[in-house]
């Protein structure tokens, strides 16, 4: 009779927390809908939209300063060469910038 009785609660025990489990999802699928709205209403909305671009922007900056194939700094002085993780491998000495760059002739056509 005993196993019975340990049968019998632990079909209870599985069925209460069985109950608990689903007002728990149906808790949170309420509480992710409330913060979706709350997320695309009015202000808060925005500046979070404002606050995420702003973060994606900076993280995007500083990764193409930092990969010497996508960006050569002029100088010691520019910001590009201040934000540099590894500042001895990215700098064009100027001489050479002057040397190679194009000259205008003065024809006229």
């Amino acid at each position: 009779m005993t196993k019975l009785n340990e049968s019998q609660q632990w079909i209870e025990t599985e069925q209460k927390q069985a109950t608990l489990r689903s007002q728990r999802s149906q808790q949170f699928r309420i509480n992710l809908i409330h913060f979706a709205r709350w997320i695309g209403s009015g202000w808060s909305g925005w500046l979070i939209y404002l606050g995420s671009f702003a973060i994606y922007l900076s993280l995007g900056f500083a990764l193409g300063v930092n990969f010497p194939s996508a960006i050569a700094c002029p100088n010691t002085k520019s910001y590009c060469y201040l934000l540099r993780l590894h500042k001895e491998t990215v700098v064009i000495p100027s001489d050479y910038i002057k040397q190679t760059s194009p000259k205008k002739s003065n024809r006229q056509r």
